[in-house]
């Protein structure tokens, strides 16, 4: 039985799958804490993978020598990125047959301690002149440790999250969860563009690229500190366990559920495919293969993350009323135009000397189309899967496939033999929106049309017989 699956008493509290949870129990107000947890868990969790991707572009001489190319360059800063997310897969497999058999809140504390002190230990690396090329090498081993229990923040809160919400209310709070991710890109960002403008090169290169690691690391004690609050169903733990008949739910994820898990690993591949250039290179391909600054480069993740956070609120709600895969679809074959096209016209406009006015306003359509269908992703995501397996399914299907887009650098470095370097980024965005417009279109409707304002009508029925 899925997350859409199940048709709760409106009067009982938000209920889990398979039945529903005794009065009193789970209160409104703890769904609206379990909701928020979720969001704070995406928060944390892009802060820390992107940090490196958003500033290492503006400090990574203070990792290198600096007689290294342009292009070498930037592929060691990309690939410090692509360690962490080959660490999330393993932390997936981890962490989600845990949360699935020990609980999501145990996890989602065991993971987040893991991840904070991470984060702190990379803002305090000392550089190359100090290291050498130890200190990039520790650098990427910190990334991959952290990217392993990253994996545990959407293994564990964010299911919970969607579990705990009514199905009417599953599209807001999908939308609450996914607007954390723009929201932590614009805080990195509005401090990065204010170090720039005002630190002197020096001092950015010393100290000032550390802060947003030591920040990083006082937002995941906060995490943790409201989490503890969050509250999770023994009894829904332990029926989990009993479902899962003493198999470990990774082991029924790839015996019982075997189709389900690959179409979900051909959407999540086919959408990061489509949606890294926009997240993690682009700051690199502007920064060091255009040539733009650093600043206008900023300025425009500033922007981008406004326009994100409101295109995500208007999906989901569009979502949760006319289908989230019927969404899905029609957003897959925008990107493969519009966020293809805005890469293609910034190769050409920087190569022409466009100004950069118009260099970031391109910038911008690339960085928030991707983005916009967050908040529905992960609400179809965990309605895929059964309880018993669904921080398993969810977490490996989300985390495996970043792998093969993970590696961008890579296709990007052979895409280069045959095409100008900056072009291959539109290669691998329309590649990528259609194979996420296939896996879906193959997949079922989890959210039909009309469901929600049925259950919707179903609560204020009760509502009104209760008063």
């Amino acid at each position: 039985m899925t997350l859409s699956d199940h048709s709760p008493d409106p009067t009982a509290g938000p209920v889990p799958d398979g039945g529903r949870a005794p009065a009193g129990t789970l209160t409104a107000a703890d769904e609206r804490r379990s909701a928020r947890g979720g969001a704070f868990s995406m928060f944390v969790d892009s802060f820390d993978v992107y940090l490196p991707a958003l500033v290492l572009p503006a400090a990574m001489v203070y990792f290198l020598p600096q007689d290294l190319s342009v292009e070498v360059k930037a592929t060691f800063t990309t690939l410090l990125f692509t360690v962490g997310l080959l660490g999330r897969p393993i932390g997936s497999v981890i962490f989600g047959n845990l949360s699935d058999r020990i609980g999501r809140k145990r996890v989602t504390m065991l993971s987040g301690w893991g991840f904070t002190v991470v984060t702190l230990l990379m803002g305090c690396l000392p550089g190359y002149a100090t290291w050498g090329y130890g200190a990039i090498t520790v650098f990427a081993v910190l990334r991959l440790i952290g990217g392993i229990f990253l994996a545990g923040g959407y293994a564990a809160p964010i299911p919970l999250a969607l579990e705990q919400a009514r199905p009417h209310r599953r599209g807001r709070v999908g939308a609450l969860i996914g607007v954390g991710a723009p929201l932590s890109f614009l805080v990195m960002n509005t401090f990065l563009l204010g170090a720039l403008e005002t630190l002197p090169h020096d001092s950015f290169l010393s100290w000032g690229w550390r802060v947003p690691f030591v920040l990083g690391f006082v937002l995941g004690l906060a995490y943790l500190w409201h989490y503890r609050g969050v509250k999770e169903d023994a009894g829904e733990v332990t029926r989990r366990r009993a479902e899962a008949g003493g198999r470990q739910p990774v082991v029924a994820l790839f015996t019982e559920h075997r189709a389900l898990i690959l179409g979900v690993f051909l959407f999540t591949c086919g959408y990061w495919f489509a949606t890294q250039m926009s997240v993690s290179f682009l700051p690199t391909l502007l920064v060091q293969v255009l040539h733009q600054s650093a600043t206008l480069s900023t300025t425009e993740e500033i922007v981008s993350s406004v326009v994100t956070i409101a295109m995500i609120v208007v999906l989901a709600a569009v979502g949760q009323r006319i289908g989230r895969r019927r969404l899905l679809m029609t957003w897959a074959l925008v990107m493969a135009v519009v966020v293809g096209g805005a890469f293609l016209a910034l190769a050409l406009m920087a190569g022409a000397g466009a100004p950069p006015w118009l260099v970031g306003s391109v910038a911008v359509v690339a960085k928030s189309v991707p983005s916009a269908p967050l908040g529905v992703i992960l609400v179809y995501l965990n309605e895929r899967f059964p309880a018993s397996v669904r921080a398993s399914g969810y977490g490996i299907g989300y985390m495996f496939g970043l792998i093969l887009p993970g590696l961008y650098t890579v296709w990007l470095l052979a895409l280069s033999t045959v095409m100008p370097y900056e072009i291959g980024p539109v290669v691998l965005i329309v590649g990528g929106a259609l194979l996420m417009f296939a896996a879906v279109r193959r997949g079922p409707e989890t959210n039909p049309p009309g469901r929600a304002e049925a259950a919707r009508s179903a609560a204020g029925s009760a509502a009104e017989a209760t008063a």
